[in-house]
């Protein structure tokens, strides 16, 4: 196979997907490497598509190993194979895509307002370091990100939107928002209500942990806790919210939130505990 008819695969791809020159000329370099190694090169296209795949993560290009499949005739898991085996040869190390180039494309792609970018940065940082973002796809994270702090926000994005531009299911993209809820919790509550002081994020975790172990939240579902505990904090520390902004946030129904803030007030009460701040007024 000829150097030519490998860089025209690569051009061919490339054209199709309309990444920016300087990419396909970077895949082309490797391919060139590759052969000058004596690299086999034994199916043009997936050599190509694995050479354009990695120049774009090197190079911190988000483009999915799907959308590059889609062009050519070969699978996704031949690609990243060749890729994987494109990085042996010539020694370099290709990252996986980072979720937060992947946001601040997105981003750009969509228009977003300046505050939900922050707001999606720092919700992606959050479910990092919690974790979330072991084995899954970045797309997937980045998209129940985007979800997540696009929901109470007058961006006129639907679940549905968002889980076809980012070409996940939309069971799928409630999976991962779920995973973040969960895990974020009173992080998230700080970066939905900005304004709230220190000690109310505090009882939000103190709330969170105290149900884990009480009789009444057992077989609960943890999303319909986690807005009421938000319900709860927010009434108390008289935070402008409701049971209906909170349900579309967490994807959990009004009338949970309110039975599972119901039963906070509850608890506290039972149980003699001395809230961090006032005791709570239903909005």
């Amino acid at each position: 196979m000829t150097r030519e008819s490998l860089t025209a695969e690569i051009t061919a791809i490339a054209t199709e997907l309309e990444v920016d020159d300087s990419i396909g000329q970077y895949a082309a370099i490797l391919a060139d490497e590759l052969r000058d190694r004596d690299g086999q090169v034994t199916a043009s296209k997936r050599t190509a598509g694995a050479c354009l795949l990695a120049a774009c993560r090197l190079r911190e290009e988000p483009v999915r190993v799907t959308v590059i499949a889609d062009q050519t005739d070969v699978s996704k898991e031949q690609i990243l194979g060749e890729m994987q085996r494109l990085s042996r040869e010539l020694g370099v190390g290709v990252p996986l895509t980072d979720p937060e180039t992947l946001l601040e494309k997105r981003c750009d792609e969509l228009a977003l307002p300046d505050h939900v970018r922050k707001r999606a940065v720092r919700l992606a940082r959050f479910g990092d370091d919690a974790g979330v973002t072991s084995g899954v796809s970045p797309y997937t994270y980045t998209a129940a990100v985007l979800y997540v702090v696009c929901s109470p926000t007058d961006v006129d994005l639907s679940q549905a939107d968002i889980a076809a531009h980012f070409d996940v299911s939309t069971a799928t993209l409630r999976e991962r928002r779920d995973d973040l809820l969960e895990a974020t919790g009173s992080k998230l509550f700080e970066i939905q209500f900005p304004t709230a002081p220190p000690e109310a994020v505090s009882l939000v975790d103190d709330l969170l942990a105290e149900a884990r172990t009480t009789e009444w939240a057992r077989n609960k579902r943890s999303l319909g806790i986690l807005g009421g505990a938000w319900l709860y904090v927010a009434n108390a520390a008289e935070i402008r919210t409701s049971a209906t902004e909170l349900a579309t946030i967490t994807g959990v129904s009004e009338s949970t939130i309110r039975a599972r803030y119901e039963q906070f007030v509850e608890y506290v009460d039972t149980a003699n505990r001395a809230p961090v701040m006032a005791p709570p007024e239903q909005r």
